[in-house]
């Protein structure tokens, strides 16, 4: 089950899907598959396509419903259901400024009235609130099938925190420069738990940034013969900041909010948190996909 939109115009013909495709080349995260522009970004796990048929079909029953007075451009939107909010609020300012371009409208076939489909501007809240509304909907029906396996859950603000900070860490980098590790902050799953969280990384004794998170994978000095390895174990973020009270700072950043382990606690910090006993084994989580989970509550 998807979401699709449908571009059309005034003029009576397709598109120049060249044209859109020069435009897509000065977009980050896209790229071209015959008539399909594909846009994945690996900072957020987002995914969508803009799709081009050159040709009409060879019925109109089998074309999208556009109205009187304007013509399908060709050009059709996909973005699946069954994935967290932020899907849209990635996708749709790209609708919003392909269709500005180009001069299209915008057909929304999940549109709630009756009757023949309307043109309208693509609107980036308009568009946005339909998506996240007909979800939820999907989402709901989908789970009442027996076949279909039941989503993991993350709370809305913690979902959208994570894309914010997905989409501020190589600008946290270059800000805190390399004597400050910004680690990378991931949804992961504990074996047995339906609800997602978010888990980030601390190697002891390293300046670090501090994300808001569920889960701590703690990377510690562990001793053997000849040599020392590396071991590693989690902790929840709670006791993280619990341990560390007084070592994780606050840190001038606007959006998202983060804290830091800074270069005077470094050391004192790395200390503390290699005394912790009780962790528990890393093995139990699993890093998942950023279309894995919803963030919409399930009955």
């Amino acid at each position: 089950m998807s979401f699709d939109l449908y571009f059309c115009w005034r003029k009576p013909e397709r598109m120049n899907f060249e044209e859109v495709s020069a435009w897509a080349k000065g977009i980050e995260y896209f790229a071209r598959k015959d008539a399909q522009l594909w846009y994945l970004n690996p900072k957020t796990g987002v995914y969508f396509s803009f799709d081009f048929a050159a040709e009409a079909p060879d019925s109109p029953e089998d074309g999208p419903d556009i109205p009187n007075g304007y013509f399908d451009s060709g050009l059709s939107f996909n973005l699946n259901y069954n994935r967290p909010s932020y899907f849209a609020f990635e996708a749709m300012p790209i609708v919003e400024k392909l269709a500005t371009r180009f001069g299209l409208g915008v057909v929304n076939p999940q549109g709630e009235a009756e009757g023949p489909e309307s043109v309208a501007a693509a609107n980036i809240e308009g568009l946005t609130q339909s998506w996240v509304h007909h979800n939820q909907r999907a989402i709901l029906v989908m789970i009442e099938q027996p076949n279909f396996s039941r989503p993991l859950t993350m709370p809305a603000a913690a979902s959208l925190y994570l894309w914010r900070y997905g989409k501020a860490k190589e600008d946290l980098e270059r800000t805190c420069g390399e004597g400050v590790f910004v680690p990378s902050l991931v949804p992961v799953q504990r074996k047995g738990d339906m609800k997602a969280g978010r888990a980030t990384v601390y190697t002891e004794g390293l300046p670090t940034i501090i994300p808001e998170c569920e889960w701590v994978f703690i990377v510690r000095r562990k001793k053997a013969f000849f040599r020392s390895k590396k071991d590693v174990a989690a902790i929840s973020g709670q006791t993280f900041r619990e341990v560390l009270t007084g070592h994780i700072k606050s840190f001038h950043w606007q959006d998202p909010n983060v804290q830091i382990i800074d270069t005077e606690s470094a050391e004192k910090a790395g200390k503390m948190i290699s005394a912790i006993d009780h962790t528990l084994p890393r093995s139990e989580f699993e890093v998942i996909g950023t279309d894995s989970y919803v963030d919409i509550e399930l009955p």
